[in-house]
Order: C-alpha cells, then sequence, then structure tokens
C-alpha cells in the first residue's frame, strides 16, 4: 500500500472487522472496497467505512503527529481509530456525524474495540464541533462525505498552518483535496480521486435537475444556478452534430484531470445522464455545455480495437444539437486541446479557497468556481501567466498535482 509506517501500523492493529459486523470477513479487509453499514434504500448509502487505500491517503495527507487533536466530520468508528492509534495515546479524536443511530453505532463499536481516545458527538458536522475546539484550532480535519462547498466552520476552526482533508464535489466531480490553512485562505497541496457518500447536514444540495426528451435526457448544474433549457427540446428533435477534437489515445487512459477543467473553465458547464442505448447522448453521464438553445457533450469512441488493452486506440469526439451546434462544439473541442497541450502532462493546478464574497481583485489570476461559501480559483496551466502560476505553486508545496494510486477517472 506504500502507507506511512505510522498508518500501516494502524491498519495492521485496529480490527476493521469489529467496526462492519455486517460484512463477510473477506470484505472487510479487502484493501479496495467500501463497505456500507447504512442504507436509505437499496440504491442510496447513507454511512459506510472507506476502502482502506483511501483511507491511508487522507490520513496521510493531514500528516499527522502524534498527540494532535483531530476532528473527523463523518462518523463510522474504524477511520476515527485509525487515527486515534496513529495519534497515540496523547492524541485525541473527535468525530461529529448528524444522524443518531450513526453517533450511537460509533460509541458502541468504539467501546467495544477501541482505544477509549475517540469521542463521538451528535451534530451538523457542517458546523464542526463547536463544543471541543482546541484553543487554537484543530491539528487536521478530515471530512469523509462528498461536500458541495467547504463550510466556514472548518476553516475557521482548524489551526493555522494545519490542514483540510474534504472529498469536494467541483461541477459533479470528487477530488479529496488537501487544503492548508494560512489565515482566510486554504491552499490546495493535493488530490486524489475519490468518491463517498453525500452530505446530510443543512448544507446539503440537491442539483437542480431538468429531464428533456420525455425522459431520456436529464441535465443537471451541479454548481451555480441551473441554465435554461429553452429551445433544447426543439434541437434534440434535429440532426446531432460530430466533431472530432483530434485527441487520438492509447490503451488504458486516464482523463480525470479534464472532467474538472472542463467543470471550471468552460461557461454553461452541466452534466448529462441517459439510460444506457440512448440514441441522443452516447454517454451514460456525459459533461456538457448549454448555450443559444444548443447542446453539446463530450464522448469518446474506440478506433482501434485489439486483444491487447494497451494496443486500443480510442478518439474524442464532440456531440452538438441545435442552431449553435457548430459553435458550441467548436468550443468544447477547443477546451479539449487546450487541456491536452498544457494540462495532460501536468497534473492538477495550484487552487486556493477564498471565503464567499472576497472581492475579485484580492485573489489570484485565475478561474473563478463560485460555491454558497466559498469561492475556489484554479491556476490551470495555459490559462494564467507562467510567472503567476510559479509563484502560487511555490507557495503550496511541490505536491499540487498529486493523485490517487488508483480507481482513477478513465477509460480503456
Amino acid at each position: 500500500m506504500g502507507a506511512l509506517p505510522l498508518v500501516q501500523a494502524a491498519l495492521r492493529k485496529v480490527p476493521r472487522h469489529r467496526f462492519v459486523p455486517e460484512a463477510p470477513m473477506e470484505t472487510a479487509y479487502h484493501d479496495g472496497l467500501a463497505v456500507v453499514t447504512v442504507r436509505e434504500s437499496p440504491q442510496t448509502a447513507l454511512s459506510s467505512v472507506s476502502a482502506a487505500w483511501l483511507q491511508a491517503d487522507m490520513i496521510e495527507q493531514l500528516r499527522p503527529e502524534p498527540g494532535i487533536t483531530v476532528l473527523e466530520v463523518g462518523s463510522g468508528g474504524y477511520n476515527a481509530e485509525l487515527l486515534a492509534h496513529v495519534l497515540g495515546e496523547r492524541g485525541r479524536v473527535v468525530t461529529v456525524d448528524v444522524d443518531p443511530y450513526v453517533v450511537h453505532r460509533t460509541q458502541r463499536l468504539c467501546a467495544e474495540a477501541g482505544s477509549g481516545r475517540v469521542t463521538a458527538v451528535l451534530g451538523d458536522g457542517g458546523l464542526g464541533a463547536p463544543g471541543h475546539v482546541p484553543a487554537k484550532g484543530f491539528d487536521g480535519i478530515m471530512i469523509t462525505h462528498n461536500a458541495s462547498d467547504i463550510a466556514p466552520a472548518w476553516r475557521e476552526q482548524l489551526a493555522e498552518g494545519a490542514r483540510l482533508v474534504v472529498p469536494l464535489e467541483m461541477g459533479g466531480y470528487t477530488r479529496s483535496l488537501t487544503l492548508v490553512r494560512r489565515g482566510d485562505v486554504l491552499h490546495c497541496e493535493h488530490w486524489t480521486y475519490c468518491g463517498f457518500v453525500r452530505d446530510r447536514g443543512a448544507a446539503a444540495r440537491t442539483a437542480p435537475a431538468v429531464t428533456l426528451a420525455g425522459g431520456e435526457v436529464t441535465v443537471r448544474w451541479e454548481d451555480g444556478e441551473p441554465g435554461g433549457t429553452p429551445g433544447i427540446e426543439a434541437a434534440l428533435r434535429g440532426p446531432r452534430h460530430e466533431l472530432t477534437t483530434g485527441l487520438v489515445v492509447r490503451g488504458i487512459f486516464n482523463f480525470e484531470t479534464l472532467q474538472v477543467y472542463a467543470a471550471t473553465t468552460l461557461p454553461g458547464f452541466c452534466r448529462l445522464a441517459t439510460s444506457k442505448g440512448s440514441a441522443l447522448v452516447a454517454q451514460q453521464d456525459a459533461a456538457g455545455m448549454l448555450s443559444d438553445s444548443s447542446l453539446a457533450y463530450l464522448t469518446y469512441r474506440k478506433v482501434k480495437d485489439a486483444p491487447d488493452p494497451a494496443d486500443r486506440l480510442t478518439e474524442f469526439f464532440i456531440h452538438s444539437y441545435g442552431p449553435a451546434a457548430d459553435e458550441l462544439a467548436e468550443r468544447f473541442a477547443d477546451c479539449v486541446r487546450t487541456w491536452d497541450q498544457h494540462v495532460r502532462e501536468s497534473g492538477y493546478p495550484p487552487m486556493t479557497v477564498h471565503p464567499a464574497g472576497t472581492p475579485n481583485e484580492q485573489p489570484p489570476t485565475g478561474d473563478v468556481l463560485d460555491k454558497p461559501s466559498a469561492r475556489l480559483v484554479f491556476q490551470w496551466p495555459g490559462r494564467v501567466p507562467d510567472r503567476a502560476q510559479d509563484l502560487l505553486a511555490a507557495g503550496v508545496g511541490a505536491d499540487a498535482a498529486g493523485t490517487a494510486r488508483r480507481d482513477r477517472g478513465g477509460l480503456a
């Protein structure tokens, strides 16, 4: 797994199966599986124990030291006990959850198989743990659910120079971000591709969505206000235009940075969902954009098959509908080409998180994604002066482009 020695020791010491008694032993200790512990329905998980590799990655990103105090938002027991083991006898973990059943379950499991150094608290994790904050703030905060926003309390309750590790949704794509507090600004120093259960606190958000074509196509706006769809119904009944981006890739190809790049740089960005085999949209989940009663989305097709996946070739295309189909497709294709030229090999960009309402002239130059409580500023290569990017990157450390070791977004 390549985890730090203290994290490796915790994974060996803490009995994972005691915290997931619902699961068979082989499932409990499978390195790549998350175990759902509470469900709202057969399709919807409310609480889970994450895959061990992801827990190890997120704990490492906190840079934990013995004796510190860490806040975990989203309880379950096992991850909190891993943290407690890493922090040692003088360390402390406060874990908060909005669900009384989850908190009671965590308290019971930690009492039966834990260290005695985990405090489980009932409350809205978006408010942090106001009754348990150390004098100088928490020495680290880990969020263990998908977050659509950066709650102000997380920054305010975090000690200066400490780290917040949060799975943040950007355009609906989740990345675990390691954010370092410097005053009112959080500086991103690491990214990991991941996925978690959704937030259920007061800040939980349901993305606006519109169904089109008799329910065959659903358009979602994961960030910001919903866009208009006048004319899109008629556009979908018309011809589909196709434009190649010119990007042909070999073998198993990773494009996780393209997802976030498109979501944060394309005006009118949205997500499209369809049922399998749709004649209108070739991807069941596609990155799209809307403008001028027209729609465009990104797709790909295999242009050369081969017995060995490493020899297969795949080409990226833009499909579009509507009166401005050609123009919209060209704008989307240009986004893909720019990403291929400037971002594909460099990874994730320097990024800072500022309080909502921060005046435009204060953050560095970059692409801005506004959340209800935060302004995210991305310094994508090719979209900011090289000197400005170098200065920002120097302030966040050399690991800003870090990504996960497995399960990354890609295609074969």
